[in-house]
C-alpha cells in the first residue's frame, strides 16, 4: 500500500479510535457506579438514627476564600466522637490538596448562625456524592447548632450509584458533538487529501482508461470505491485498536475498575453512522479534479504536479476548530468578568449580619478609602413570570416547594461607585436615588425588560404592593461573579438566578422589604482600597489584612448570645481582581479541555504531510536527480521537502484562524441565546496569546512529522 493510502488509513483510525476510546471509558467509569456506591456504605456506615443537617464551610486554604460554590457539609451524628470526623470527599469537591491539621477548627455557616468544630480526625473516602454525609459530628452538636435537623434516611447503592456517574461523562456529553464533528473533519481532510494525491499520481492512467472507453461514471466508481475501501480500513482499525486500548488500560488498574471494562456502543454507533458519510462527501470534493482529466493526456509525460491544496485545507480545518473552541470559550467568559469599575472589594457579614451602629466603627480601617454599607434585597418583577430552570424550583431547609418568579437584585447603598453610563449621567442618577423611588439598572437588564432611562421598572414586593421604580440612569456593568462570590443573590430562601443588581436608595429598599425593620441587619459593605496601599501589598494581602481589620472592629465574628452559646458570623472579603482571576482560571480549564480535542485532531492531521511529501518528491524526481548529480547532499534535498511541509503548516494556521474566529464567534451567539442569563452582552474576543501558542505547537506537528519524513523519503531515493 502507497504511503498516501497508509497515511489516510492511520488518520482515520486515529480519529475513529478517538471516538470510541472516550466514550467506552466515560461507560466503563459509569459501569462502576454500583460497585463505588457499595463500597461507600461500607466505607462510611451512617447509624439507622442519625439526625442530619446541611452546613456551608468556610474553609480558606493558604488565607485565600475559596472562589466559585460553596463548599458543602452534609453532617450527620455518630456516638463516641469528641469533634468532627470528615471524609476527604468533603474537600475532594472542590479539589482542596492542603487538608487542615486534626486539631483544628472548622467553621461552619447555617442559616441561623456560625459555628465552631473541632476537627478530629478523617475517614479514607475521596469521591463526593451530594446526599451522603460527609463528616460526622457527636449527638451533642443537634442541641449546639441551632439549624434545621432532619431524619437519616438511609439509601441503596442503587439509589445512590447516580451520584458516582462521572463529570467525565457529563462533560463528554456536553464535548460529543465536538468529538464527533473533529473526528469526522479530521478524516475528512485526510481523506480528500489522500484522493487529491491519488488523481494526480494516476493521472495518466486515468487519462489512458479515458481513451479506452471509460465514462465519467466509470471514474466516478473508481474514486468512490477507493474512498470507501480506505475508510472502511481506518473505521475497522480504529475500532478494533480503540477497544484492545480500553481492556489493557482497565486490566492495569483492577481494582479502579472492579466490574471490568464496557464498550461505548454509542460511540461505536456514532463512527460507523458517519464513516459512510465521510467517504461520500470526500469522494465528492475528488470527482472535480477526477473529471478534469482529459484523454490527451495519455500522451503527455509530464511528472505529477504537486498538491498542496489538499493538506492546506486539511490543516486549516484542523487548526480552525482549535480556534473556533478557543474564541467560543474566551467570548463567553468575557462577560463574566467583573467590572473595574465596581469597588476593590464586597465583603459578606453572615449569616445573620451585624447593625447600621456597628457599620460606623469600620469607617476607620487602615488602607481603605471609602466604605459603606451594601444592603441586598431580591424582589419579584411584576408582572410575575415563574423561573424556569436552575435556581428555580423547591423550598429550601425544610419548607415544601415554592414558586420562584424573575427578580431584580436591589442594591441599596450610601454611594454610587464610578459605572460607566450609557444613559443618564451619574451626578443627576445620584439626585434621584436620594429624592424618591427611582433607580439604575445595567445595560443586561435594560436589554432584557427592553427599559431605557425614563421608563418603569415595576417591582411586586408581596403583600399586595406592587412599586414602580422610575429608571434614572443605565450603567455598562459586568456583574455575575461578583454577587455570587459574595452571596449577594440567593437569600432569603430566594433563588440564585436574578434579572440582575438595581440601584436604589435605603429608603426605596426599605419600601420593598416584608421583614420588620427591627430584624434588618446588614449582612455587606463594599470598600475601595488606598492606592498607595494596595500597591504596596498586593491584591491578597491588602484583603486579608482589611479583613482581619474588620473583624478586630466588629469585636471578633463570634460572641455569646442570650443563652450564652458562642455563635457569630463569618467576616468573608471577596476581592474583585481575586474574583476576576478566578473566573478566567474557571473558564480556561473548562475551555482548555474542549479545546484539547480538535488539537489532537491537529496532530493526526499531521501524518497527511508524509503523503504530501511523497507526491511532491515524485512531481520532482528529475529535479532533484540533477541537484543530486552537482552535489547537493541529501540533507540539502530534505531541506527543499522540509521547507515545502513549513509552507503549507504556516498557510494553513494563518486560514484556519481567518475560518477558526467566524466560527467560534457564531457558536458564541447560539450557547448564549440557550443560556438563562437574560441581556448578556454579546462580546467578541479573540484570545491571541493562547491562539499564538496552538500555532506553534501546531507547526511543531507538522515539522515532528516532515522532518524524519523528508530524511527517509530522500535516503530510500538517492539509495536506489
Amino acid at each position: 500500500m502507497r504511503a498516501r493510502h497508509i497515511c489516510a488509513v492511520l488518520g482515520i483510525a486515529a480519529a475513529a479510535g478517538a471516538v470510541v476510546f472516550t466514550q467506552s471509558l466515560v461507560a466503563t467509569n459509569d459501569a462502576q457506579a454500583v460497585a463505588i456506591a457499595e463500597r461507600l456504605i461500607k466505607a462510611v456506615p451512617v447509624d439507622a438514627d442519625a439526625r442530619t443537617v446541611q452546613l456551608q464551610l468556610d474553609f480558606r486554604p493558604d488565607g485565600r476564600v475559596l472562589q466559585g460554590p460553596p463548599m458543602m457539609a452534609f453532617a450527620a451524628t455518630r456516638p463516641g466522637l469528641d469533634g468532627a470526623l470528615v471524609t476527604k470527599a468533603l474537600f475532594a469537591q472542590r479539589r482542596v490538596k492542603n487538608l487542615p491539621a486534626i486539631g483544628e477548627e472548622l467553621t461552619l455557616v447555617g442559616r441561623k448562625g456560625a459555628y465552631r468544630v473541632k476537627l478530629a480526625g478523617y475517614l479514607d473516602w475521596e469521591r463526593p456524592a451530594r446526599g451522603y454525609p460527609n463528616m460526622f459530628l457527636p449527638p451533642s452538636a443537634v442541641a449546639e447548632i441551632d439549624e434545621e435537623w432532619q431524619d437519616f434516611k438511609p439509601v441503596s447503592a442503587e439509589e445512590l450509584s447516580p451520584m458516582f456517574l462521572s463529570d467525565a461523562g457529563r462533560n463528554m456529553d456536553r464535548a460529543k458533538p465536538l468529538l464527533l464533528w473533529a473526528a469526522a473533519l479530521t478524516a475528512l481532510c485526510l481523506l480528500v487529501n489522500t484522493l487529491f494525491l491519488t488523481i494526480e499520481s494516476r493521472r495518466m492512467e486515468i487519462a489512458t482508461l479515458r481513451i479506452l472507453g471509460m465514462t465519467r461514471g466509470g471514474v466516478a466508481k473508481m474514486i468512490v470505491r477507493e474512498a470507501l475501501a480506505l475508510v472502511a480500513a481506518g473505521l475497522a482499525l480504529g475500532i478494533g485498536g480503540a477497544i484492545t486500548a480500553l481492556f489493557a488500560y482497565v486490566a492495569c488498574d483492577a481494582e479502579t475498575f472492579p466490574a471490568g471494562a464496557a464498550i461505548g456502543m454509542k460511540g461505536v454507533i456514532a463512527v460507523m453512522a458517519v464513516a459512510p458519510v465521510v467517504a461520500v462527501f470526500g469522494a465528492l470534493f475528488a470527482l472535480k479534479p477526477a473529471f478534469a482529466v482529459r484523454p490527451l493526456e495519455a500522451a503527455s509525460g509530464r511528472a505529477p504536479r504537486k498538491r498542496q491544496l489538499g493538506m492546506i485545507i486539511a490543516f486549516a480545518c484542523g487548526f480552525g476548530a482549535f480556534v473556533a473552541v478557543e474564541t467560543w470559550g474566551t467570548s463567553l467568559t468575557k462577560p463574566f468578568i467583573p467590572s473595574p469599575e465596581w469597588p476593590d472589594a464586597i465583603v459578606s457579614i453572615l449569616p445573620g449580619g451585624v447593625s447600621s451602629f456597628d457599620i460606623e466603627h469600620l469607617r476607620n480601617l487602615k488602607g481603605v478609602k471609602r466604605i459603606g454599607e451594601l444592603q441586598p434585597l431580591q424582589v419579584n418583577i411584576s408582572p410575575l413570570e415563574e423561573l424556569k430552570g436552575f435556581g428555580g424550583g423547591g423550598g429550601r431547609g425544610g419548607r415544601g416547594p415554592m414558586k420562584q418568579y424573575r427578580n431584580a437584585l436591589l442594591l441599596a447603598s450610601a454611594w454610587l461607585p464610578d459605572f460607566k453610563f450609557s444613559q443618564g449621567d451619574r451626578e443627576s442618577a445620584e439626585k434621584a436615588l436620594a429624592e424618591g423611588d427611582n433607580c439604575v439598572i445595567t445595560e443586561m437588564m435594560a436589554r432584557a425588560r427592553k427599559l431605557n432611562v425614563g421608563d418603569e421598572l415595576v417591582l411586586d414586593a408581596g403583600r399586595g404592593l406592587i412599586i414602580p421604580l422610575k429608571v434614572v440612569g443605565v450603567v455598562d456593568l459586568n456583574w455575575h461573579m461578583v454577587t455570587s462570590r459574595a452571596l449577594v443573590r440567593g437569600m432569603n430562601r430566594m433563588p440564585v438566578n436574578t434579572d440582575g443588581p438595581v440601584f436604589v436608595s435605603f429608603d426605596t429598599l426599605a419600601a420593598c422589604d416584608a421583614r420588620p425593620q427591627d430584624f434588618v441587619k446588614m449582612t455587606h459593605v463594599w470598600l475601595d482600597y488606598e492606592p498607595e496601599f494596595l500597591v504596596a501589598n498586593g491584591v491578597f494581602p491588602s484583603g486579608r489584612i482589611v479583613e482581619r481589620e474588620i473583624v478586630e472592629a466588629l469585636g471578633g465574628a463570634w460572641s455569646e448570645d442570650s443563652e450564652g452559646e458562642i455563635r457569630g458570623n463569618t467576616v468573608r472579603l471577596h476581592s474583585r481582581d481575586e474574583i476576576a482571576d478566578g473566573t478566567l482560571a474557571h473558564g480556561s480549564d473548562l475551555v482548555g479541555a474542549m479545546a484539547r480535542v480538535p488539537f489532537i485532531f491537529v496532530a493526526v492531521i499531521s501524518l497527511g504531510f508524509v503523503a504530501m511529501l511523497v507526491a511532491s518528491f515524485e512531481s520532482r524526481r528529475r529535479e532533484f536527480a540533477v541537484l543530486r548529480a552537482v552535489g547537493a547532499t541529501r540533507f540539502q534535498l530534505a531541506k527543499v521537502l522540509i521547507g515545502e511541509a513549513l509552507g503549507v503548516a504556516v498557510v494553513g494556521v494563518a486560514l484556519g484562524l481567518a475560518l477558526g474566529a467566524p466560527l467560534g464567534w457564531l457558536c458564541t451567539t447560539g450557547t448564549r441565546a440557550a443560556m438563562a442569563n437574560w441581556g448578556l452582552p454579546a462580546t467578541f474576543v479573540v484570545p491571541m496569546l493562547i491562539i499564538a501558542k496552538g500555532a506553534f505547537f501546531s507547526i511543531v506537528f507538522a515539522l515532528a512529522v516532515a522532518i524524519p519524513a523528508s530524511l527517509a523519503i530522500v535516503r530510500r531515493s538517492t539509495r536506489r
